[in-house]
């Protein structure tokens, strides 16, 4: 299992080899030096920490100074607005917990508002990665385009994944439905596949 972790993480890694996930700690039952906080604050919003630590590999590859090109910063990636608004500091936003803490929050907000378009706990998992990578505006798109063109709206793969990918044409980001316009929805779609197969390679390690 290790040479086929390593051939993951190598594959879909854009940094420096040397920052990739010590595979040994897998073994051990270990992902990351943050899997404590993973652990508590998980059970905050009822999810796996696995899922979680997978989320965060995927955002930052676990490094609290990591910086995006948009300014999101943090072991889960923050937007400076985000991290205001659940309270923390432009100092606070690269501590690991508090960064952890308030992704979670981000989390539970975002699970209150999908919950009465996706009623599935476990679909409504795949909604809430994807409005955290794009914002919540462009997926209420999405499920409204998935509707109104004989998709499922309350199915990921395959239906609204497929309706976020065609706000990036003008026939449908000018449709009446669509409220938020363009969008380019490959590296959100991304997202969500990779934190999918990131998950699920936790879920195989540690047991």
């Amino acid at each position: 299992i290790e040479k086929t972790l390593f051939r993951h993480y190598f594959e879909t890694s854009k940094i420096n080899r040397r920052k990739i996930i010590d595979l040994k700690k897998l073994r051990y039952g270990h992902i990351s030096e943050y899997d404590n906080l993973f652990k508590a604050y998980a059970k905050t919003i009822d999810w796996d920490w696995k899922l979680l630590a997978a989320q965060g590999y995927v955002e930052s590859r676990f490094d609290p100074n990591a910086t995006s090109w948009a300014g999101a910063k943090g072991l889960m990636q923050l937007m400076p607005g985000t991290a205001r608004n659940y309270g923390l500091s432009p100092e606070e936003i690269t501590n690991p917990e508090k960064n952890i803490e308030a992704a979670t929050k981000s989390i539970r907000d975002l699970n209150k508002s999908l919950k009465k378009y996706v009623p599935d706990d476990a679909e409504r998992i795949k909604f809430i990665l994807a409005a955290y990578n794009s914002g919540i505006a462009h997926i209420y798109d999405a499920i409204a385009l998935a509707k109104k063109y004989g998709k499922n709206p309350q199915i990921w793969h395959g239906n609204v994944s497929e309706a976020l990918l065609m706000k990036s044409n003008p026939e449908f980001y000018n449709d009446d439905v669509c409220k938020y316009g363009y969008f380019r929805g490959k590296q959100t779609v991304s997202y969500v596949n990779e934190v999918s197969q990131t998950y699920d390679i936790f879920c195989q390690a540690i047991k």
